[in-house]
C-alpha cells in the first residue's frame, strides 16, 4: 500500500513539474512607438498567385500605435491597434468571413489574411517582418 501510495505522489509531482516546465513563463518583450499611422481595409483579388487590394478601400482609419509585441522565439513582431469605428470593422469582419483582405499601412500593404471570425470589439494585430517595422518606424533601433 505505502509503495502505491509514494508511486501515486511521485507520478503527480512528475506531472505537475512536467506542466510547469511546458508553459511559456516568460513574458513577451514590448517596444514603445507612440505613432499614429494610416491603416485600410480593402478586398482582395488574386493574380498569378499573389493578391492585391481592389478599390475603393472597406475603410481608412488613422490609429494610434503605442507599442509592439515580440513574442519569444518569434520571428516577427506583432503590431496590435484597434479601430476606433468599432460598428463598420465588426460589419467589415462579418461580410468577409472565409475571404481575404489587404491591410494597407501608410499606403503599403503589410498583410493579406484570412478573416475566420466576426471581430466585434474593434481589435486588430498584424505580424511584421524586422524590415516592415524599420519602414513603418524608423526611430527604432
Amino acid at each position: 500500500m505505502k509503495t502505491k501510495t509514494l508511486f501515486s505522489v511521485l507520478v503527480a509531482f512528475i506531472v505537475s513539474f512536467a506542466a510547469i516546465g511546458c508553459g511559456n513563463s516568460q513574458k513577451p518583450e514590448t517596444i514603445k512607438v507612440n505613432a499614429d499611422l494610416c491603416v485600410a481595409l480593402f478586398q482582395t483579388e488574386e493574380t498569378d498567385g499573389s493578391f492585391t487590394a481592389k478599390q475603393p478601400s472597406l475603410m481608412e482609419e488613422s490609429v494610434h500605435i503605442q507599442e509592439l509585441i515580440r513574442y519569444q522565439g518569434d520571428t516577427e513582431i506583432t503590431m496590435p491597434f484597434h479601430f476606433a469605428d468599432v460598428e463598420k470593422y465588426a460589419e467589415i469582419t462579418k461580410s468577409n468571413l472565409g475571404k481575404r483582405i489587404a491591410i494597407r499601412v501608410n499606403g503599403v500593404v503589410i498583410s493579406t489574411p484570412i478573416v475566420k471570425m466576426q471581430i466585434t470589439d474593434g481589435a486588430c494585430s498584424v505580424p511584421l517582418s524586422k524590415e516592415q517595422v524599420l519602414q513603418l518606424f524608423p526611430n527604432i533601433n
